[in-house]
């Protein structure tokens, strides 16, 4: 009985005709077809999750994107007591993975995507299992059924894409979704010697030392120790300043492009909030209709509708205000200004790469956009380098060396920090450019925060020497920056060089040293020698 009735199920399946409850954006009329959902709101929201996907190539983004931005996601529930009832609630990702793994938004009828078995354990049922199955195993797929939101061959490109995205599937040689590290070519590098797939690692603090390994052989077969890796500062640079130097004056097209995707952005950003705010007027005007239709006698049920009918336009209040900010924050419509900006793209995309606040992760976005994949293979001779191989998504392949620094070489500090220490070492003592370097972001060869100590090593290493910490110059009595050594300040006051030791002590006049064991200099103001003058009558303040 029981597979007779299952037969009979899959037979009237294979006709289209056994009805389910329809996901979200779908209901059945009145002919039990299924059609769109006749809510334009509805309709609307899902119609942006699949656009946004398009854009962001994510779940997650496109989650993110909808609670950012405030709009509610709609879901109908099917269930005994809720039969189509509408909610509007905030997006999750369960949701939204669900929406774009359903098939049924591509028109295509489909039975048989999961199967489930049941659990036995100690000859008793514990549970029942739930499996997804392959496409090639579905019972019944029916395109064209009914009306679709995306096209079956743009489903097959989502939940390609969501495969690509998930951390299990890196191995299998997808690239994943770009991360905020500070490898540019993260899930782009494959190995110029095994082809297998290199993965980035990070050293230092914060994690601002990037590393390309190959290790996936000992992932697969046991094998012992990596096959090789390469340090990716110089790789990254070496990619990035060649794809720089790719755009060409089709630059421009690039611009028009980002311009009309800003201003449909904007558009589709106004319709979401035209539509809220259409169905909050609605609600509040059925309030109303509903308060006026009763009788003033009637006063119990008069209170009741009034106090609705006045949340209801508390909502439509606090809607109308959200949506005024939201247009001068989320700038929902694009001024000419913003427009000239934007056509002037072109001339500034080198800028654009390295300004400050351009994210690691938007630099990948864009250059996943353009380069397929990088092969990297180290040459030893005649020198240590790295050939790079670059496969484009056009097809075009280029190829570049970058330079492979020797341990020694990967750890030196850097010339420019060298530089900039002998820039600040006149006038600050080694933890005032400690602290600067740190504040610059700056880090030494082994990618760690600068210290006193480390900026002492680095001038001795360099032979940075500091003026003011030379007991010669001490000896001259005032600095050419207007700094007064201990024996010119008691000079000049008139008291003896254990009066100023005690002034030094109790922090009446601020002194420093350059370095450890270095002579002291003082900051002497109108304001501290007027302060000393009140100190010391017994003895007049020489005049300059």
């Amino acid at each position: 009985m029981r597979l007779r009735l299952q037969g009979a199920k899959i037979n009237k399946a294979k006709k289209g005709e056994l009805r389910c409850s329809p996901p979200t954006g779908y209901v059945y009329d009145s002919e039990g077809k299924l059609v769109l959902d006749p809510d334009e709101g509805v309709v609307a929201a899902i119609e942006l999750a699949f656009q946004k996907f398009r854009e962001l190539r994510t779940a997650f983004k496109v989650m993110r994107y909808f609670c950012v931005n405030q709009i509610p996601f709609p879901r109908r529930r099917w269930r005994p007591g809720d039969i189509g009832t509408l909610h509007w609630g905030p997006a999750n990702l369960s949701r939204i993975t669900a929406l774009l793994h359903n098939p049924t938004y591509t028109g295509t009828y489909v039975y048989g995507r999961r199967r489930s078995f049941n659990v036995i354990e100690a000859g008793q049922i514990k549970k029942v299992k739930i499996q997804q199955l392959p496409q090639e195993e579905w019972k019944v797929i029916i395109h064209n059924a009914h009306e679709a939101y995306i096209s079956w061959p743009e489903y097959l490109s989502n939940c390609e894409r969501l495969r690509h995205n998930c951390p299990i599937s890196l191995s299998d040689g997808c690239p994943g979704t770009p991360r905020e590290g500070f490898a540019l070519l993260q899930g782009l590098v494959i190995c110029g010697k095994c082809g297998r797939r290199m993965s980035p690692r990070y050293h230092g603090t914060g994690g601002c030392r990037a590393a390309y390994e190959c290790t996936q052989a000992r992932k697969q077969d046991g094998s012992v120790g990596a096959c090789w890796s390469v340090a990716g500062a110089a790789i990254d640079t070496a990619v990035s300043v060649h794809v720089l130097s790719a755009f060409t004056d089709e630059q421009l097209d690039i611009s028009l492009a980002v311009l009309s995707e800003l201003e449909n952005i904007a558009d589709e950003a106004d319709k979401t909030w035209q539509l809220r705010l259409e169905r909050v007027r609605y609600e509040a005007e059925r309030a109303f209709r509903q308060y006026d239709a009763t009788e003033p006698e009637n006063r119990l049920v008069a209170r009741t509708l009034e106090r609705r009918w006045n949340e209801k336009l508390q909502i439509l209040a606090e809607l109308e205000e959200a949506y005024q900010k939201a247009r001068q924050v989320q700038r929902l419509e694009l001024t000419a200004v913003q427009r000239q900006q934007i056509l002037q793209l072109a001339n500034d995309i080198p800028t654009l790469w390295h300004a400050s606040t351009t994210t690691n992760l938007e630099r990948k976005e864009i250059l996943g956009l353009l380069v397929k994949q990088v092969a990297i293979t180290p040459i030893d001779a005649p020198s240590r380098s790295t050939r790079v191989q670059i496969l484009w998504h056009t097809g075009v392949t280029s190829e570049l060396i970058a330079t492979r620094p020797t341990n020694a070489e990967k750890f030196r500090t850097p010339n420019g920090v060298i530089q900039l220490i002998e820039e600040l070492a006149v006038g600050r003592t080694d933890s005032e450019i400690a602290h600067e370097l740190n504040r610059r972001g700056l880090v030494g060869g082994s990618g760690r925060a600068f210290t006193k100590k480390g900026v002492a090593w680095i001038r001795w290493k360099f032979g940075i020497e500091k003026p003011l910490s030379n007991p010669q110059v001490a000896h001259l009595g005032v600095s050419p920056e207007g700094y007064y050594s201990t024996s010119a300040l008691a000079l000049k006051l008139g008291v003896g060089i254990h009066t100023v030791y005690y002034w030094r002590d109790k922090g009446i006049i601020q002194a420093f040293q350059e370095t450890p064991r270095s002579p002291w200099w003082y900051i002497v103001t109108p304001e501290v020698l007027e302060t000393l003058r009140e100190k010391i009558r017994r003895v007049p303040v020489k005049s300059e």
